[in-house]
């Protein structure tokens, strides 16, 4: 018996008929699954020549997807990851829009706080931000709210005018909107910095962990900006 085969089928059957869309002729058969894991064989284009095993895996201690791939053919590549988001509802706003969306993230490890925001216009990368904390004392917390603290700062360098910000610490909202109460510095920094900013701000949550790609981007980069701190302290 396959672990948790009714969800991933769920998932699967979801994911082809959304694939179907995009071009790209899907597929898996009842012999696809596998423990915490369900193929799809995919055909850009239907024509044969660009073919991938799409890789749906589900981690029940969280009830989330996440998708594994090999594709070396850039369009193909953007085909698939916006069919995914699509799936999960991670939609980005077109390029046409002029909204910009930013996935923000941070990291703490042994002492060091990082951050990392990733900034896009439609499905290209305008601007990779990362460093690290001088205050750590609210660990990861404190570089979810730098990442958001430097996008903001781009965007009013850079005149953007709208921005949805996509994030995992349901902090990053609820401190801006006046839900939570600042307390700490840089807790009010953030609030500060997010009502002075001039630029029109949309927020959205995306579960960490769920498989989005550009929120793994933010995250990557918070992680190796705590790894380059690290080693000039050695």
């Amino acid at each position: 018996m396959t672990l948790y085969r009714k969800e991933l089928e769920e998932k699967a059957r979801a994911f082809v008929k959304i694939l179907n869309d995009f071009d790209i002729k899907a597929s898996f058969d009842e012999n696809s699954f596998r423990d915490y894991l369900a193929i799809i064989k995919s055909d850009y284009k239907g024509k044969g020549i660009l073919k991938a095993n799409l890789n749906i895996y589900y981690k029940p201690s969280r009830k989330s997807f996440s998708l594994a791939k090999k594709i070396k053919d850039d369009e193909f590549e953007k085909a698939v990851l916006a069919a995914w988001d699509k799936l999960n509802g991670f939609e980005s706003h077109s390029a046409e829009s002029g909204i910009y969306e930013a996935f923000v993230d941070g990291s703490y490890f042994n002492g060091i706080t990082g951050y990392g925001a990733a900034i896009y216009l439609g499905d290209i990368v305008k601007t990779k931000l990362s460093g690290t904390v001088e205050n750590t004392q609210s660990h990861q917390i404190g570089g979810e709210l730098k990442a958001v603290m430097e996008t903001l700062k781009w965007c009013d360098e850079n005149n953007v005018g709208e921005i949805r910000i996509n994030y995992d610490y349901i902090g990053i909202e609820k401190f801006a909107a006046g839900v939570w109460t600042a307390k700490n510095e840089i807790v009010k920094e953030y609030v500060k910095t997010v009502l002075m900013s001039k630029v029109k701000i949309q927020w959205r949550h995306i579960k960490s962990h769920s498989g989005n790609t550009k929120n793994n981007l933010a995250d990557s980069l918070a992680k190796a900006a705590i790894e380059s701190a690290k080693k000039q302290i050695q």
